[in-house]
């Protein structure tokens, strides 16, 4: 197995045949020439290609992800405009509002389900290639420690890994996901979509909990005349086992914030 360590001037990344890892626990932020290479999980002897089956099932997954994710922006957008009239009518409940980010999170929801609404100051297209990236998620997620791509199904669907652990929030040794990401367009608007899926390359670790992502991810619609993008990020999830309440109230309020971080990333 390959094993090296790269400093990209904003920290130290760890790469293994087991992925790309934090070895610092410095905040990190990605400029091009800074960005560690990006690390695709290699198995010794294994370059079997997806199935036609398999890519079909991925591509209807991500359809079906994409579409739904769609649906509550705009149920999340409907509540940013009418929260301050009838309240009691709308699926989702804003939380906090100030210039930077609005927070939001759904009514009745059973499982965690959060979204944050906010202006970046980037294009439509320069956003979207910013998140495509798993590796920045390393600027503006502090819980993520460890991701890597699996497999690249085509130009538009990945599967990507993310190992997450947070003192503050995912106790023990944290969580961990496998899904896809799914980039679709809807009219001028770019959706990027993420949920669960399995894959044989990347079994269920004993010894990690791996959480539930259900329709989770971003949309992002160009401010025309202006610089700016409107961005809305929704996570739908259910971390599994057991957390106390406080750290899930504590995880409500930290996730959709992720779009203040991206925020600052594009006006540093």
């Amino acid at each position: 197995a390959v094993v090296s360590t790269q400093s990209t001037g904003v920290g130290e990344f760890h790469f293994d045949e087991n992925g790309m890892s934090r070895t610092d626990g410095h905040q990190s932020h990605f400029d091009e020439e800074s960005r560690p290479d990006l690390f695709f999980w290699s198995l010794d002897g294994d370059d079997q290609q997806e199935s036609l089956e398999d890519i079909s099932d991925y591509v209807t997954m991500g359809n079906s992800a994409a579409a739904s994710l769609f649906r509550e922006y705009i149920n999340v957008l409907e509540a940013v405009r009418f929260s301050s009239v009838c309240p009691e009518k709308l699926s989702w409940k804003v939380l906090e509002k100030n210039d930077e980010v609005w927070t939001l999170e759904k009514v009745g929801s059973v499982i965690q389900c959060m979204a944050g609404v906010a202006n970046i100051r980037a294009t439509e297209t320069e956003i979207a290639d910013f998140l495509r990236d798993p590796r920045t998620r390393f600027s503006y997620d502090q819980t993520l420690y460890k991701t890597n791509v699996v497999t690249e199904i085509n130009d538009d669907l990945r599967l990507i890994y993310a190992h997450h652990r947070a003192k503050h929030c995912l106790i023990g040794h944290g969580r961990d996901f496998l899904y896809f990401q799914y980039d679709r367009r809807e009219g001028d608007k770019r959706i990027l979509a993420h949920a669960s899926c399995t894959h044989p390359k990347c079994p269920v670790d004993p010894q990690i909990i791996r959480a539930t992502m259900y329709e989770t991810g971003f949309i992002i619609e160009p401010l025309p005349e202006t610089g700016m993008s409107s961005g809305v990020y929704v996570v739908k999830m259910d971390p599994g086992g057991y957390i106390p309440d406080a750290l899930l109230r504590w995880f409500k309020r930290k996730q959709p914030k992720i779009l203040f971080e991206i925020k600052k990333y594009f006006e540093r």
